[in-house]
């Protein structure tokens, strides 16, 4: 039988899920829990059913939830055995790509919901404890028929979790067949070869299937005209006009907010390169919004209740509603960096330059707007594939000239400037124009979809990078303006009780992470293709961060073509990667904080190795190699290092315990195997060794980790030297220690800061050793400084007629 305690905690443990539970979890359902517990043999059994704690499972995850799911993965997987044109193909599998992704992440989301449920049953089954057993008192009726309940809903949850994993699995792996399938087809699409379209067999094909293609054109334009004869018929046409009314009002209050906001960002912000940043940053905002509501406004003005509206022109206003933000975003960039007025342009230029540039970033937005035409055309005109592809390379070599238009007037401004500062105007003009001729040479020797592909990906690569540029700078600009402990926002902080020096390193480190994330939508963006689709870039970025989701099936080695271009292109980003971030580290962020040179040398170690790992873990990755394919690699080393490499790993062992524990740091003055000198570098396998003749000692780790090291530097005072003199007893002793400290202080390069001191190590064989310690000045070689103070020293003793000798001159100078 239960006892008091247990039957006490029924009503407090239903409180407390009430707040996790469904509402179904309510105060009765806690009573009659309680009434149940209170309960025993002699009382009359409840004739009323048990009542279930917690809401039936079927609420949150139902049997038409799970068939329905289940369908919508056979369905995606029926659709994808289909036989697609190829026009057709890579619009196809990206559409069953996103139903993939959308039915998996559904199935992660739902199953993340219910798992709790089965823990809480188990709890409540926990409680009520096993049946009694044979030869124990029976349990109370309404117990038992709780304890069956719990059971059965138990077993029902573990049922539909299973389904749910299932499904989990098999969306998964959709989604990575999807995946290959479209990379495949993308690849196969670009080195499609056509008729070249200055040859006579390419318009000849093109004039056969001209006849469906006419027909096709002309029952588009057919249904466009009729669409727009009943936008402006009868009172559709006020509603039409209405909403072409508040677009215009839209675009116009757009153009006249430049100078509100300039007038807000300049009462604002401080004065400096933050104010033409914020404002261009607010602008490209306000000018992406105001242009896509006003596309949108307009075309739900036409479109609206329009009974000769039809699928193809609809998904035509989807796919330009896709460009008209950019278009917008491109506009503002035109009007912006290209200011009338210099002081508002982010990147100084001539006023002749902003005026030649002013109608590229306009022929640009209407480039954009004919693309978003052209993936109609791709993709769901169902023109034949000559046309397609004669509008394609029609639109390259359109487009293409524009790529070095503002390389080559950044030139011609240089030359009549007679500017001989190098600038990357040379590298983008060449750059640009080998861009150009390839798509051009691609066009007309017939691999239009390869020219056309490139020029797309130039076009979102520049909006989006300029964009990314954009946000970066006014996260830098804010971070060096507005948050240190000297700006505005920053001396606020700090009057709450923040420590200038935590606001100055978040003012350094908060930029930088975001420009780390900027450099992963930069990546996203590059590898999601040529029509910037928002949510295919999510799921990189997603993918960057958390990494594919679900196990793979690939754990053989290969190579190919761009894992081959990508090892080699790994390391050399990665040394100027990792070179700008040690820079960042010594410019930017080491100033800010109280770290000495020894922490600042291990921090920088472990960041450098760190990210060489890292970048080989990559190149493993591009080349398919796992840890599964690696166990042979790892059984071979571990034989290596108990014959060969136990030294090596020995040191490596021993470089991390030196840069871990700092022993010694770099700038210490040690003594180790009979050298005397400065520590100069600590590596993983080494430490350099600085002597007092200028060479340079290499001693391995482990004598750092096995012998006994002197170190004559405290890390609080490095640069201590010290200089022992031997004098006879007939010498007045209390007087030469007084000329030691008096010339140790005169000496030019030691510092003030550390009062010199002088001490009797020693009396022996008739004679006392002096042992006087200084320190030297910041940033000087302490031998020389050493050298120094004893020349001085030795002149006053010649002065005040003491008596000195120098022991065992020729032997290494003790610190």
């Amino acid at each position: 039988m239960t006892s008091k305690p247990f039957r006490m905690l029924f009503p407090v443990l239903a409180v407390l899920f009430m707040g996790l539970m469904p509402p179904s979890l309510t105060v009765q359902h806690a009573a009659q829990a309680a009434e149940t517990a209170d309960s025993t043999p002699a009382t009359a059994p409840s004739k009323q059913p048990a009542t279930p704690l917690i809401s039936d499972i079927s609420v949150v995850a139902s049997d038409a939830t799970l068939d329905q799911m289940g369908s919508e993965i056979r369905s995606i997987y029926q659709d994808s055995l289909k036989n697609y044109s190829k026009s057709e193909n890579a619009a196809v599998f990206a559409s069953l790509l996103k139903r993939a992704t959308v039915a998996s992440t559904r199935a992660d989301a739902l199953l993340a919901k219910i798992k709790p449920y089965e823990s809480v049953y188990q709890s409540f089954l926990d409680i009520l404890g096993k049946p009694p057993g044979k030869d124990e008192a029976p349990e109370a009726a309404s117990m038992t028929e709780q304890r069956k309940a719990l059971t059965a809903k138990q077993r029902d949850i573990s049922g539909r979790i299973t389904r749910l994993k299932l499904y989990q699995l098999e969306a998964q792996q959709l989604v990575d067949e999807l995946r290959q399938h479209g990379t495949a087809i993308q690849q196969a699409t670009l080195t499609q070869r056509f008729p070249s379209p200055i040859g006579v067999n390419f318009w000849t094909q093109l004039v056969a299937s001209s006849g469906d293609d006419a027909n096709r054109v002309s029952a588009f334009a057919q249904e466009t005209g009729s669409v727009l004869l009943e936008a402006f018929k009868g009172r559709h046409a006020l509603l039409t006009l209405g909403c072409m009314a508040v677009s215009g009002l839209l675009l116009a209050l757009y153009f006249f907010c430049h100078n509100i906001v300039r007038l807000l960002v300049a009462r604002f912000l401080p004065t400096g390169r933050i104010r033409p940043i914020a404002a261009t940053v607010i602008c490209a905002i306000i000018s992406i919004l105001a242009w896509a509501f006003a596309f949108r406004i307009t075309w739900a003005g036409i479109a609206f209740n329009n009974p000769a509206l039809g699928e193809d022109l609809d998904t035509l206003a989807d796919m330009v509603a896709a460009q008209v933000p950019l278009c917008g975003f491109v506009i503002e960039l035109g009007i912006s960096l290209l200011s009338r007025k210099p002081e508002w342009r982010v990147f100084p230029m001539p006023d002749k330059i902003a005026r030649n540039l002013r109608l590229f970033p306009i022929w640009f937005a209407v480039a954009l707007i004919i693309r978003g035409v052209l993936r109609y055309v791709d993709t769901k005109s169902g023109l034949s594939i000559l046309p397609i592809q004669l509008m394609d390379g029609l639109y390259t070599l359109a487009v293409s000239p524009l790529l070095f238009a503002i390389p080559r007037q950044l030139r011609l401004s240089a030359e009549e400037n007679d500017d001989t500062q190098p600038t990357v105007a040379p590298f983008l003009r060449t750059v640009a124009m080998a861009i150009s001729i390839v798509c051009w040479l691609a066009v007309l020797s017939g691999y239009i979809p390869l020219a056309y592909t490139i020029i797309s990906w130039v076009s979102v690569m520049a909006v989006s990078m300029t964009g990314l540029l954009l946000i970066s700078l006014l996260a830098t600009a804010l971070g060096s303006s507005v948050f240190p402990s000297h700006g505005p926002i920053g001396q606020h902080l700090v009057q709450l009780g923040l420590a200038a020096r935590l606001v100055d390193q978040a003012s350094v480190v908060i930029p930088g992470l975001i420009s780390v994330f900027l450099l992963v939508v930069a990546f996203s963006v590059a590898t999601a293709g040529a029509d910037f689709d928002p949510a295919q870039v999510g799921n990189r970025i997603l993918y960057v961060f958390r990494g594919q989701s679900g196990a793979s099936t690939e754990d053989s080695f290969h190579i190919s073509l761009d894992a081959i271009l990508l090892c080699a292109l790994l390391p050399i980003i990665g040394y100027y990667a990792i070179r700008i971030l040690k820079n960042w580290f010594r410019q930017r962020f080491f100033p800010t904080t109280r770290l000495d040179i020894g922490v600042q040398a291990s921090i920088m170690n472990i960041v450098s190795y760190s990210a060489w790992i890292l970048i080989g873990l990559s190149m493993a990755s591009a080349l398919g190699v796992t840890m599964k394919s690696m166990t042979w690699v790892v059984s071979a080393l571990s034989v290596g290092i108990g014959f060969g490499l136990q030294s090596i790993v020995q040191n490596f062992v021993s470089g991390i315990i030196l840069m871990a524990e700092r022993p010694v740091s770099i700038g210490d003055v040690v003594d180790i195997a009979g050298a005397h000198g400065e520590v100069a570098r600590i590596s993983v396998r080494s430490t350099n060794i600085k002597l007092a003749d200028g060479s340079t000692m290499i001693v391995p780790n482990s004598q750092f980790i096995t012998s006994a090291v002197r170190n004559a530097t405290r890390a609080e005072k490095p640069g201590v030297f010290t200089i022992v003199l031997q004098l006879p007893f007939t010498s007045d002793l209390h007087n030469a220690m007084d000329v030691m400290v008096a010339s140790m202080a005169a000496t030019k390069n030691v510092d003030p800061k550390l009062t010199p001191t002088v001490s009797i190590t020693s009396v022996a064989d008739g004679s006392a050793l002096l042992t006087g310690t200084a320190r030297a000045r910041t940033g000087l070689d302490t031998a020389s400084v050493r050298s120094e103070a004893l020349y001085d020293m030795w002149q006053a003793f010649q002065e005040n007629n003491i008596p000195i000798s120098v022991p065992n001159m020729l032997a290494p100078p003790q610190a």
